[in-house]
């Protein structure tokens, strides 16, 4: 999962840049969480709670400007992104100084923010990863993790069912999957059960409904806390667009 940063004085530059960027990242099938911030004071302390990978950085902002905000942020992180957002050209050498990765004018265009982004991704490909690779008839499969509906334990045979391949079978535990799958829209809601929260249609008394028709069943014990983090990822899902 890529964490990424908005710092932004304007709540309508904040809204444009997290629509852009969520757009660009679901495109490509890459799991995120984005986080707002209307000023470098609360950037900073939020921070110490919740580091990120990539920071979008305005430079003009009231109180502390994006400049003295990046400093602040080298002192606690020196490996986290700073991308920097303004309309003036001027400040570019001092974004620089703090080794700033992209220096990104306003207004915002997709194209602009798209290099950004590839940018990012190919500097950082551990970030990158969105499929899993597997082995079905001695064959090697690549299956990425937004084509993955849900997966089915049977003895030492784990069935991926995905959008797709149909159902591919592979000699694993479902347990190693899980480990695998460190992404938030995965969940396991059986011990022979692992799904993909994005292809649940609802939820029926103790079974999650998914968009191929399966009936997947949600363990009795812990039942409520599983459907409790299918509905906070509902939450988080809808926030995104």
């Amino acid at each position: 999962m890529i964490k990424a940063a908005i710092c932004e004085d304007s709540e309508l530059d904040r809204d444009i840049l997290k629509k852009i960027i969520g757009f660009l990242l679901e495109e490509i099938g890459l799991a995120y969480d984005i986080v707002l911030y209307s000023n470098g004071q609360e950037l900073v302390s939020g921070y110490k709670n919740y580091p990120v990978d990539i920071i979008f950085l305005d430079i003009l902002m009231d109180d502390i400007d994006g400049i003295e905000t990046g400093r602040l942020i080298r002192e606690m992180d020196e490996n986290v992104e700073i991308v920097y957002c303004t309309s003036s050209k001027e400040f570019a050498i001092a974004a620089y100084d703090v080794h700033a990765m992209a220096y990104l004018l306003k207004p915002y265009e997709t194209l602009r923010i798209q290099s950004v982004v590839d940018y990012y991704l190919q500097k950082h490909p551990q970030n990158n990863r969105n499929f899993i690779e597997v082995k079905s008839k001695r064959k090697p499969i690549i299956i990425p993790y937004k084509d993955i509906i849900h997966m089915e334990s049977d003895n030492k045979v784990v069935y991926i069912h995905t959008t797709t391949q149909g159902a591919v079978k592979v000699y694993n535990k479902l347990d190693s999957f899980e480990h695998e799958l460190s992404d938030s829209r995965f969940l396991r809601c059986h011990q022979s059960y692992l799904i993909n929260m994005q292809y649940v249609t609802y939820v029926a008394d103790s079974d999650f409904i998914m968009s191929d028709d399966k009936m997947i069943p949600i363990r009795k014990s812990g039942r409520k806390l599983i459907v409790k983090k299918y509905e906070d990822y509902l939450k988080k899902s809808s926030l995104k667009y």
